[in-house]
């Protein structure tokens, strides 16, 4: 990372003659402020070397003083009320992750769901300039007089829905799956997502396609906003069972790099295109695909988005 440059001090003296120099290509005036080093320190060069080091000490100090603006930004981000759309998708991330990890328990008797959710929390409580209730978590260590505090209890109640669009059933889905085939992500990556919670492709697909969150996982995993783009495709299609992360790879440029794309077209077309780029791309290491998986995904998609899944388009 290059250093901020340093403004030249406005009283140095100058203890020679300037002369032109190249560096790395580039042409300059070279300007001496010292003596070589045969010759003792006068002091002239003794002046030049304090202002240099007064303006480096001024220079420190204004970035020292950004940094401490920074952080108390920061400070105030954190500790930012809650906005209701935020504590609903993070209920439902955590009724998802439950559901789909109870689904996965079974004994000879009965397969377990979740029933009833009952949530339970204290709470700092404000009223906004425009009217609005916002609330905080209280965090250990808080300072909150008690006349603020309140509490935040809410009771989930499944109702049975009258389709399947937007569940990842287990026939169909594979949301189980875990993070470390996503294609591209690092092993030091991988833990540091295992450390935040996130150990299967379908709890990383619900957080990376959250705005507030992906800010979040962009400083967590060192990355760009695009790759977190391109991790949360290749997720939602790897939540597709029998779709791993080469085959994810595959069906994306195959031009079947969603649910829309893959539900807008016949199961003849998606397995053509598939095996095309497959053979085409034989170092990705993709597994074969012929036209009983490419139905299963088309159908699928179609399930997930509530479209009729007899009724799949007949594509090119």
């Amino acid at each position: 990372m290059p250093l901020p440059p340093v403004s030249e001090p406005s009283n140095i003296k100058r203890v020679g003659s300037e002369r032109l120099v190249r560096i790395d290509g580039v042409n300059g005036i070279f300007t001496p402020i010292g003596s070589t080093a045969e010759l003792p320190i006068g002091a002239d060069e003794r002046a030049n070397l304090q202002a240099v080091i007064d303006a480096l000490k001024q220079e420190l100090s204004s970035v020292q003083s950004e940094k401490q603006q920074a952080e108390q930004q920061l400070s105030q981000l954190r500790d930012r009320p809650s906005a209701p759309d935020d504590f609903a998708s993070a209920v439902q991330q955590s009724l998802d992750e439950l559901q789909g990890r109870m689904a996965t328990m079974r004994n000879a008797m009965s397969n377990f769901a979740v029933r009833e959710f009952k949530l339970e929390a204290s709470v700092f409580v404000q009223v906004s300039a425009l009217g609005n209730i916002e609330y905080r978590f209280v965090q250990p260590g808080d300072q909150i007089e008690p006349a603020a505090l309140s509490k935040l209890t809410l009771d989930v109640v499944p109702v049975p829905k009258s389709n399947l669009a937007g569940v990842w059933s287990s026939e169909l889905f594979q949301p189980e799956l875990a993070l470390g085939g996503l294609p591209g992500l690092t092993d030091v990556q991988l833990k540091r997502l295992e450390g935040a919670g996130l150990f299967s492709v379908g709890e990383f697909l619900q957080v990376g396609t959250r705005a507030r969150a992906q800010v979040t996982l962009q400083a967590l995993l060192g990355a760009e906003r695009q790759q977190l783009q391109r991790w949360a495709q290749q997720a939602a299609l790897m939540c597709l069972r029998g779709v791993n992360g080469a085959a994810a790879l595959v069906l994306i440029e195959a031009g079947f790099g969603n649910f829309e794309l893959l539900a807008g077209h016949a199961p003849e077309t998606v397995a053509r295109g598939y095996a095309r780029v497959r053979a085409a791309h034989k170092d990705w290491g993709a597994p074969l695909a012929g036209i009983a998986w490419a139905r299963q995904w088309v159908r699928a998609a179609r399930q997930y988005l509530g479209l009729p899944e007899d009724a799949a388009a007949a594509g090119t």
